[in-house]
């Protein structure tokens, strides 16, 4: 070979050897943008946050949208203490209509079903419905606030910095039905079509992507704003990008804390202007019981309805955080400490129909009772149990279909335990059994007081130094009681945190077990109570009670249904379309919980 023949063959094997390099680093890249689920080779899409949408993200992560999808149809089962079908918790737990009496939870509460239908089922419940609470025993009730979607709508952002300008009190003040109705159309659907109703992209979709990760290289972040708030409210530092300052251990449990916790809306105490409807204005719009409409309860603008500019009173989203401080494990007297400080300008959620007691209702605090855990104090974070990674084919990826780690024991616990499966499953119910025990003795107890506080209520307004013009002084009869409506708020506090945080205790079980000690010694030390006041006022032999899983039984609700004829609705009519929303719990679950308390070993111990 000449020369120049040579120099030709090099220069050939050159670019042959730059296309083999090319070639290969590409074939490098798409894998390694599959191992993370996104894909190289088909349409990418710039992602933001104008458009949050599980659907339009999942275009460059298809494989993790298939996993977060796939809640959307598989179908719906129950565990002993969990699961994703929506029972009715009020006909499993029948005292819990005792427990929440003059509150909507008493009359819609079910089993949660999972990330994807979180904002669907916020739209659908009895809670969320003015005019069904005020034609059934709810007068008062006069709608959820904005505040209600920063934990239901992965649209919440976008609302917050669009529809309210940026102006986090508006943002929580506005009607919840008002603000739902600012949604745009995005992903080619068109305006206030069934998709732009629907739950993908629509007004009802549910958590997304975009919730969690920045769009700009995925990491981890927090987007809502009430959680922020509360996390400067306990030490941590504010991040433009990540929302607060936290490494990624820490923010693999932080991006569930924006909602897994307590929360209450406290009023500012001043007016603030908000977004109304034009339907306020229209005489022939009117509710149940003749009030003239002051918002459509409907997901978009119809028949001439629009956005008017109102002023109302102001409230603020908050986790009651201010006396639990960054690096320590959350105490129930935290709340006592933080509700008590702010009791000038918030007392209650709500006043209890039987004893008047100023209530707190408490909400799925997973992430206080974590924090004080086993887990917690090994580093382990709620994405390693609940979002573990798994394989698919040759990649590594976190599993989005976000659920209980019983679903897959092997990938959540064993990559620690070395323990078998089925002794593993054991031990998380052995430790449920015994805290749901604990729940149920406190439950019935307060119950029991309830009663008792409610009898002794009676008896004293028939008597002349509890009547004001021939009337019952329902104020001076709270002040004879004021210790023990004290101890019921507290008692039920404890109880209700126990009953809301959705791992049954296991998330901490010693900390659980500790609230619920605290909570019947309270109820008992109530009664007690009641017994000295009913002495003193010279009522002989007040009895108190010691109700059990019968009682509870005999208040049963059933199904939600119409007591009167109401929006094409007969009485009657069963409240919600499909029967396996608010429907019966199944039978080996009743027939679990009637074993729990009083304790049949024989029988709990041997499942």
């Amino acid at each position: 070979m000449n020369k120049k023949g040579f120099i030709y063959f090099a220069i050939i094997v050159v670019i042959i050897a730059i296309v083999v390099v090319f070639m290969l680093n590409k074939d490098i890249s798409k894998k390694q943008n599959e191992g993370t689920g996104g894909i190289i080779s088909k349409e990418f899409v710039e992602l933001n946050d104008d458009n949050p949408t599980f659907n339009h993200w999942g275009k460059n992560f298809p494989d993790y949208l298939d996993m977060y999808l796939t809640v959307e149809t598989q179908k719906p089962v129950s565990t002993e203490f969990g699961g994703n079908l929506a029972y009715s918790k009020l006909i499993r737990y029948p005292q819990l209509t005792i427990l929440w009496a003059g509150y909507p939870f008493s009359i819609d509460a079910n089993e949660e079903r999972g990330h994807f239908w979180v904002q669907v089922d916020q739209m659908d419940t009895a809670r969320n419905n003015k005019d069904f609470l005020n034609a059934h025993g709810f007068a008062a009730f006069g709608g959820q606030p904005a505040a209600c979607m920063n934990c239901h709508s992965g649209w919440s952002p976008w609302l917050y910095k669009n529809a309210a300008k940026g102006d986090w009190v508006a943002f929580n003040s506005t009607k919840y039905w008002t603000m739902i109705k600012n949604v745009p159309a995005v992903n080619g659907i068109e305006e206030n079509s069934a998709e732009h109703s629907g739950p993908h992209g629509g007004k009802r979709m549910g958590l997304t992507c975009a919730d969690c990760h920045n769009p700009k290289d995925m990491s981890l972040r927090l987007t809502r704003q009430a959680a922020i708030n509360s996390l400067i409210m306990r030490g941590y530092e504010a991040d433009k990008e990540q929302g607060v300052k936290a490494t990624r251990e820490e923010m693999r449990t932080l991006v569930c804390a924006q909602c897994h916790v307590e929360y209450c809306f406290k009023p500012t105490g001043q007016k603030v202007k908000v977004m109304g409807e034009s339907i306020a204005k229209d005489a022939t719009k009117t509710w149940w019981n003749g009030k003239q409409k002051t918002y459509d309860e409907f997901d978009s603008w119809r028949d001439g309805n629009k956005p008017t500019q109102i002023e109302v009173d102001g409230i603020e989203l908050i986790y009651p955080w201010s006396y639990w401080k960054k690096g320590t494990p959350f105490r129930i007297e935290m709340f006592d400490d933080h509700y008590e400080a702010v009791r000038s300008v918030f007392d209650k959620d709500w006043s209890h129909k039987a004893t008047k007691a100023p209530m707190l209702k408490i909400q799925h605090p997973e992430y206080e009772l974590y924090s004080g855990g086993v887990h917690a104090a090994n580093g382990v974070s709620c994405a390693d149990c609940h979002m573990p990674y798994i394989r698919k084919g040759s990649k590594k990826m976190t599993n989005h279909n976000v659920t209980s780690p019983l679903a897959n024991i092997n990938a959540a616990c064993k990559t620690c335990h070395t323990q078998s499966e089925d002794y593993l499953k054991a031990q998380i119910k052995d430790i449920q059994n015994s805290v749901a025990f604990d729940l149920r003795t406190a439950e019935y107890s307060i119950v029991s007081l309830i009663t008792d506080i409610k009898n002794l209520r009676d008896t004293l307004s028939t008597m002349p130094a509890f009547q004001k013009d021939g009337k019952t002084d329902e104020g001076k009869i709270s002040a004879e009681l004021k210790d023990v409506l004290e101890l019921h708020r507290k008692s039920q506090m404890r109880a209700d945190f126990v009953g809301a945080e959705n791992s049954t205790g296991f998330h901490n079980p010693r900390e659980a077990s500790r609230m619920l000690l605290q909570s019947v010694d309270m109820a008992r030390q109530a009664q007690t109570k009641l017994v000295q006041i009913a002495a003193k006022n010279g009522i002989a032999n007040f009895k108190i009670s010691n109700l059990g899983f019968e009682d509870m039984q005999k208040l049963n609700p059933g199904e939600i249904r119409y007591k009167v004829d109401l929006d094409g609705h007969k009485a009657g009519d069963r409240y919600y379309e499909h029967n396996y929303i608010n429907g019966n719990p199944t039978s080996n679950l009743l027939e679990d919980d009637k074993n729990l308390k009083p304790y049949n070993y024989s029988i709990v111990d041997k499942k």
